[in-house]
């Protein structure tokens, strides 16, 4: 009788995870909007201070970048954005962790405009603050098509 008492004490006396609340849901979401409005204001500082210190950003068609200054040294060497903007986006979480996913619509200066999707995870820091831990971005463009096969010269 006294262990199952004793490891029932220890069980309820283990602190719990914080939950995935509806108010998680919705920092998140407006981190999404404030990217949006940093990202138009050219304000790529307050853009990447979203990013942890170590976050992981794996752009389009692009090497891995590690660390908030390496990821906000990226944004600064791209072209101005004409336009930019999320759609479809869509967040969900479990205690410390969270991911969300969304098209990306751009279009930079002197550069055809784009659509890629990404999809983003998200860490709760021991103080709530959440920040991106990883994002990951691909292109919708299609595959470029292979070369042809060369063709044999008959003798």
């Amino acid at each position: 009788l006294g262990i199952p008492i004793t490891v029932t004490l220890l069980l309820g006396c283990q602190p719990t995870a914080p939950q995935f609340t509806p108010q998680d849901e919705a920092a998140l979401r407006a981190m999404f909007d404030s990217v949006v409005t940093e990202v138009r204001a050219g304000n790529l500082d307050a853009w990447a201070a979203h990013f942890a210190d170590d976050a992981r950003f794996y752009p389009a068609n692009s090497p891995v970048l590690v660390g908030r200054a390496a990821i906000l040294a990226w944004s600064k060497s791209l072209p101005p954005m004409e336009s930019f903007g999320f759609a479809d986006v869509a967040v969900t979480g479990e205690g410390t962790l969270a991911y969300g996913s969304s098209r990306v619509l751009i279009q930079m200066r002197g550069l055809p405009a784009g659509t890629s999707k990404q999809l983003v995870i998200f860490k709760r820091d021991p103080d709530g603050r959440w920040h991106v831990a990883a994002c990951a971005v691909s292109t919708d463009l299609p595959m470029p098509s292979p070369a042809p096969a060369p063709t044999r010269r008959r003798s």
